[in-house]
């Protein structure tokens, strides 16, 4: 629901085929860059001080405690992730706007095969041939997903694919760091969460100054500032914050998901994603994918679903 509704933010829809709505701002890098701003900015007061506190009481006296001098590791490390994740979104942000919602996020699904390779090269951890098999499947089915060849020719589809698959690669940096936090030092997912998005809050806050308002890199890179109409902000605010309440919707569901059925077995769940967010682009918005396409995203959800499966037996064994 995420990713359909930041498409209704930066691309003009049919809400069910009648009701004309969104396309608030242009899908663009400085854009993209000021909607992850607004969406942090309310996203960070209700986690820290409505709902991580009721998910774990010592929220705060763990991130105090990253201050001392023997968790000053385990700080970069969080800090590392937090940049990667800010990259990652700004990315799909770019995606959603320019291709359908559920070509996005089935490209984007291309990080776990990232992850597996990442933990092979620092962590030792092999794949074996049954998943290295599944990685060539889930490729395949990214590749039917892509639209048709022609549709390849508009510099707007590229531009979509690229990013997806960026912020795929972006994402799966982010999954490696967040492991190491949890497996080497055992820091709490609900600070670690936190800390992430404040992280992330920050680089967006300080992106959206540098690129608007000092004069020299505003000339230098120019793709990166924001434009909005002024007769834009109010929907513009109301559309965020709509996606903000079901970030931290899905947020809460997948905390407490984890608790009742374990992390590996909500992963694998979570591998219908592509499958889902096409589902609600077509119900909500009218978004038509051609045959090739749907069989590729079933490809992809299929495979991660059986990867996820090989890593749980892998960590059971």
């Amino acid at each position: 629901m995420q990713n359909v509704v930041a498409k209704v933010i930066l691309r003009e829809q049919y809400l069910f085929g009648h009701f004309q709505v969104g396309g608030w701002i242009a899908p663009t890098l400085g854009n993209s860059l000021l909607v992850l701003m607004m969406r942090m900015l309310l996203m960070v007061p209700l986690l820290a001080f409505f709902v991580g506190p009721r998910l774990y009481p010592l929220l705060w006296r763990d991130l105090i405690q990253l201050t001392q001098v023997n968790r000053l590791g385990l700080l970069g490390r969080i800090v590392g992730s937090g940049i990667f994740l800010f990259l990652s979104q700004c990315f799909m942000y770019v995606a959603l706007g320019n291709i359908p919602a559920g070509i996005a996020i089935t490209m984007f699904f291309t990080y776990p095969t990232v992850t597996l390779l990442l933990t092979w090269l620092l962590f030792g951890e092999r794949p074996n041939w049954s998943t290295g098999l599944g990685m060539i499947v889930l490729y395949c089915g990214c590749f039917l997903s892509i639209p048709a060849p022609e549709s390849l020719k508009t510099a707007n589809l590229l531009l979509g694919v690229g990013t997806a698959v960026t912020a795929g690669i972006a994402f799966s940096v982010n999954v490696v760091l967040t492991q190491t936090c949890s497996q080497r030092f055992n820091f709490h997912p609900v600070p670690f969460s936190l800390a992430n998005i404040l992280t992330t809050l920050l680089l967006s806050i300080s992106s959206v100054v540098t690129f608007n308002y000092i004069p020299i890199i505003v000339k230098l890179f120019p793709i990166a500032k924001f434009t909005v109409a002024p007769g834009m902000w109010i929907s513009l605010w109301i559309s965020v914050l709509i996606l903000a309440l079901v970030t931290v919707a899905g947020y809460l569901l997948n905390n407490y998901g984890i608790l009742l059925i374990g992390a590996s077995f909500s992963s694998t769940i979570g591998s219908t994603g592509p499958i889902f967010t096409s589902t609600l682009a077509w119900f909500f918005l009218g978004e038509i994918l051609r045959i090739h396409q749907v069989i590729g995203m079933l490809i992809v959800s299929i495979s991660v679903a059986l990867i996820s499966f090989q890593r749980i037996n892998v960590q059971t064994q």
